[in-house]
């Protein structure tokens, strides 16, 4: 079992060769020497990893491009903060769920190197890619084109589907958690991690999970499968069609994300209209109840195909884009029409105009209760 023993760590000036005391500082800062003045980087080298420049950063960890000087290859090594290494049983657990991650080879799928701890710090080594993550794209460019967006979500469930064959299921499907490498190729990362946050001495009890796109029956009855996994994916999805996320929710509170869970979301509701295709997968993979879901990953990335063929299709587009236009010419001969029927009342005093009510009540269509 690994263990992480205490003791002092110590960096050598590179001008004045004193050793200096760095035990309390984090991997990767910098320090004056106390003996010469010189600014020093703390802890280049774990283990057998160069570390070359910082890359990201979450809440429970920081990435670090790294030179593994075994192998002689550019790697992604995540630092994981001190916290989250402390329990050796802990870590032991997310070390035994790591190998069989390790074995799992696809093409979307981040490679997963090894595991290990050094100067007190739990570590994680694995594939480097260069493309960002869906995160950053979506908010850069804002709403993804529609058969973009079903490529990606087709590449994710093929990788997703393919850790469920070694029995993994991933636990925080997100768009922080889809990387792309320098082609485009979606890739899925961080698999188990969320499982060895929530599962530590430290966790009282929480729901760890990221709120926009966790899954009801994890908050509603703290239980999930894969496809939990699916639903994640399918709020994933929604947020880089439309630009936000499926729920306005900000909170980690369970009371607030089980009442915010209980309502029901459909692509239609975001006030943007995509392909008929494009919403039933969606939707479908959102659905409130697992079993009303795409019932397996071969289901999932089939009707994500034929969805991003059908968007493909120019007769398709063609259509719609001239239903979007006639649309789009009712509504502006209404807004004119409602435009001269207000300007006139207000020209005779003809009374006052009230507020339309919406489409539905606060429970937005929900179909859970309590």
């Amino acid at each position: 079992m690994i263990s992480a023993p205490e003791q002092t760590y110590l960096s050598t000036c590179p001008v004045c060769q004193n050793q200096i005391d760095v035990t309390a500082l984090e991997p990767f800062t910098k320090l004056k020497c106390p003996f010469c003045g010189q600014m020093v980087r703390v802890r280049r080298k774990f283990d057998h990893f160069i570390i070359q420049r910082q890359i990201g950063e979450g809440g429970m960890s920081r990435v670090f491009e790294a030179e593994d000087e075994t192998l002689g290859r550019r790697v992604a090594l995540k630092i994981l903060n001190p916290q989250y290494g402390r329990d050796a049983a802990r870590v032991e657990q997310f070390r035994q769920e790591a190998l069989i991650t390790a074995n799992v080879n696809h093409p979307n799928v981040i490679k997963l190197y090894s595991v290990g701890y050094d100067q007190g710090y739990f570590y994680i080594a694995m594939e480097l890619v260069t493309g960002g993550s869906l995160e950053q794209r979506i908010r850069k460019e804002g709403a993804i084109k529609e058969e973009e967006a079903l490529r990606i979500g087709r590449e994710v469930a093929e990788g997703l589907r393919a850790a469920q064959q070694q029995g993994l299921i991933h636990r925080d499907v997100k768009p922080a958690n889809i990387l792309f490498t320098e082609t485009g190729t979606a890739k899925v990362v961080d698999f188990g991690l969320a499982l060895f946050v929530e599962r530590g001495p430290d966790a009282s009890g929480e729901i760890w999970a990221t709120p926009y796109y966790v899954a009801p029956e994890k908050v509603i009855e703290n239980r999930e499968d894969y496809r939990s996994d699916i639903f994640s994916l399918g709020a994933s999805l929604y947020h880089a069609l439309t630009g936000r996320p499926p729920h306005k929710v900000d909170s980690n509170d369970i009371a607030e994300l089980r009442r915010v869970k209980c309502r029901r979301v459909i692509l239609e509701d975001s006030g943007v209209r995509f392909a008929p295709r494009t919403a039933h997968v969606v939707n479908r993979m959102l659905a409130f109840r697992p079993q009303e879901r795409c019932a397996n990953y071969d289901e999932t990335v089939e009707e994500l195909r034929l969805a991003e063929g059908l968007v493909g299709q120019s007769g398709y587009r063609l259509r719609f884009a001239t239903r979007r236009a006639r649309w789009l010419a009712v509504a502006a001969a209404g807004l004119a029409l409602g435009f001269g029927i207000g300007w006139g009342r207000r020209r005779t005093g003809a009374g006052t105009h009230g507020g339309v009510p919406g489409p539905g009540g606060d429970d937005g269509g929900g179909i859970h209760g309590g």
